[in-house]
């Protein structure tokens, strides 16, 4: 998000850290600004910029077999994350936990566009933002396997996606990852996934029980002071994302649309770590790049569905989303094996309620 302090739990930090050599951290800390101290409390948080450069120092050490970050996803656990992880783990099954988790992931990271979808007997665990670096690289890769890591801790340890998939090119050596995750890994997708057999969405959780879990489930929201209806953002996105080709919408109007004023729904936006241009530019993103991915528009026709007057605001706009020019972009889409550059559902549904 432009424009905004963008920030994740200290908690994955303190993970990392945790699961590199001691001398290695205290230089990595140091170089990057943070103290042992900062990381030693849950609830603070950290700015992803530190975040990343964190990640970065710390795999200097182990190239070209960078596995400190697998190393931190499997040591997650569901009471590492307060009432959400065990709402998690008590859910009756992992479709519930996966769907809870899809509604609050942003509490401890408000930096990634996570998002989950159905479809043609796969199921879909998606991060669609963008890593820009080497550190934002390696911490995708460690949220996807911390993910793996909760549903093994709330379903079952015999849990293993079909295959995961990253849409930057290697960072280091597979064999960590592989043995993480325990499935086919890719890289050069179009968005970051973790694909799951819809067979195994409906297995039991191991202590799931309903009661329990309905009881977390009202005190987390509660807690939060929000409702299942109140997140307001994800409707955002799919309004504009569903009248892109009329033009992007005044804010005014989305607002008129969702029943509320203009500045109520700026005030609940922000409260929430967004802006409205930043909702915007987000789902112009997602049709983009499902669009040129698809491949059944010609590029001009792409450009004018998400909004751009000119090819080449939309070309410039696109290359800062993916990192590529539309062209190189689906050419690596046509080129890449069948399911490698497919990504799930409608645009906006990385954030649909």
């Amino acid at each position: 998000m432009r424009g905004a302090l963008v920030e994740v739990s200290s908690l994955f930090a303190a993970k990392a850290v945790a699961q590199a050599d001691p001398r290695e951290a205290d230089r990595a800390l140091a170089q990057v600004g943070l103290l042992r101290d900062t990381l030693a409390d849950p609830a603070k948080r950290v700015m992803v910029e530190q975040h990343h450069a964190l990640f970065a120092a710390l795999a200097a050490s182990e190239r070209p077999d960078i596995a400190f970050h697998m190393r931190t996803s499997a040591s997650m656990r569901c009471e590492d994350f307060g009432t959400l992880g065990l709402t998690m783990r008590s859910a009756p099954t992992l479709r519930s936990s996966i769907e809870r988790l899809e509604r609050y992931a942003r509490l401890f990271n408000a930096y990634s566009v996570f998002g989950f979808e159905e479809r043609d007997g796969q199921a879909w665990w998606t991060n669609s933002r963008v890593a820009t670096g080497e550190g934002a690289r390696l911490s995708n890769e460690a949220a996807l396997g911390t993910f793996v890591a909760l549903w093994r801790d709330a379903n079952g340890d015999d849990f293993t996606p079909a295959r995961v998939q990253f849409m930057h090119e290697p960072v280091g050596s597979l064999a960590p990852l592989e043995a993480h995750f325990r499935c086919p890994v890719t890289h050069g997708a179009a968005l970051d996934a973790i694909v799951i057999r819809c067979e195994d969405l409906d297995r039991p959780n191991r202590v799931g029980d309903r009661h329990i879990w309905d009881f977390l489930r009202r005190h987390l929201e509660q807690s939060l002071g929000i409702t299942e209806e109140d997140r307001i953002d994800r409707e955002v996105v799919m309004h504009v994302a569903n009248t892109l080709s009329e033009g992007v919408p005044r804010l005014e109007q989305v607002a008129r649309h969702l029943g509320i004023g203009s500045r109520t729904l700026q005030r609940r936006l922000s409260e929430l770590g967004h802006s409205y241009q930043s909702l915007v530019d987000e789902a112009r993103r997602e049709v983009a790049l499902r669009l040129v991915a698809e491949g059944r528009q010609s590029l001009i026709e792409v450009a004018f569905l998400t909004g751009f007057a000119e090819q080449s605001s939309f070309t410039r706009a696109f290359k800062r989303w993916s990192g590529k020019t539309p062209r190189a972009f689906r050419e690596d889409a046509v080129a890449a094996p069948p399911g490698l550059m497919e990504r799930p559902g409608a645009a906006g549904s990385s954030l649909r309620a």
